[in-house]
């Protein structure tokens, strides 16, 4: 029987592993075993500061979740990388509101 997708929520590579930490109590499948060595290895925040930032993110300034769970997995540096992540959808930001978003994601970094 199919199963019914109820709610679609955006989690930070973060957040995954810390659910998958969670199931590994039981027992994880090859697949879910792969994500979290991925998890482990590529997340940049802990799961409870990257759902921080995400909220002061999609709080403070005109992000979606979407983009703020790549602005997290990613934790640009400038300006430029920032942009990259933010233009995919066309939308256009002034340089001041892309480096006041470079200064809370600095406040973040470990």
């Amino acid at each position: 029987m199919p199963r019914k997708i109820l709610e679609v929520t955006e989690v930070t590579v973060a957040e995954v592993g810390k659910i998958l930490e969670r199931a590994k109590e039981g027992e994880l499948g090859e697949f879910q075993r792969r994500v979290l060595e991925y998890a482990q290895k590529f997340s940049k925040l802990k799961s409870d500061k990257a759902k921080k930032l995400m909220k002061e993110l999609t709080s403070n300034f005109p992000v979606e979740s979407r983009e703020a769970a790549q602005i997290v997995n990613c934790m640009p540096k400038t300006v430029g990388e920032l942009r990259a992540i933010l233009t995919v959808k066309g939308k256009i930001y002034a340089t001041e509101q892309l480096q006041e978003i470079i200064k809370t994601i600095d406040k973040y970094r470990d």
